[in-house]
């Protein structure tokens, strides 16, 4: 993992401040621009991943809990109340069944 603060680098166990780097080498002030990018390649990518559109998962999380007794119009609007609210919707997705129907239930009331 990189971290960037200012004008310091930690990469790992290595960490080098830009003041550390001879700015006459060109071949090193190279090295560097091409390491940042593909450290912000790899940045990309991860946060690529975690926005990655779940929301037919969710769909198909949560419509089915009609047969565990909540109809399907209640459902649609959890739906929808979950999509707006994606933190919540991660919390949703790592209940157990048992857990979900609680929070249903809770949810119904207001």
């Amino acid at each position: 993992m990189t971290s960037i603060v200012g004008k310091d680098i930690a990469t790992g166990s290595f960490a080098r401040t830009f003041a550390d780097i001879e700015l006459d080498d060109e071949s090193v002030v190279n090295e560097q621009i091409k390491f940042l990018g593909e450290q912000l390649g790899k940045i990309a990518n991860a946060l690529k991943q975690f926005t990655k559109n779940k929301t037919p998962h969710l769909y198909e999380e949560v419509m089915p809990m009609e047969v565990k007794g909540f109809d399907d119009d209640f459902l649609c609007s959890v739906f929808d109340y979950l999509v707006g609210r994606e933190s919540e919707a991660k919390a949703f997705l790592a209940k157990s069944m048992k857990h979900r129907k609680i929070w249903l239930q809770k949810f119904s009331q207001g």
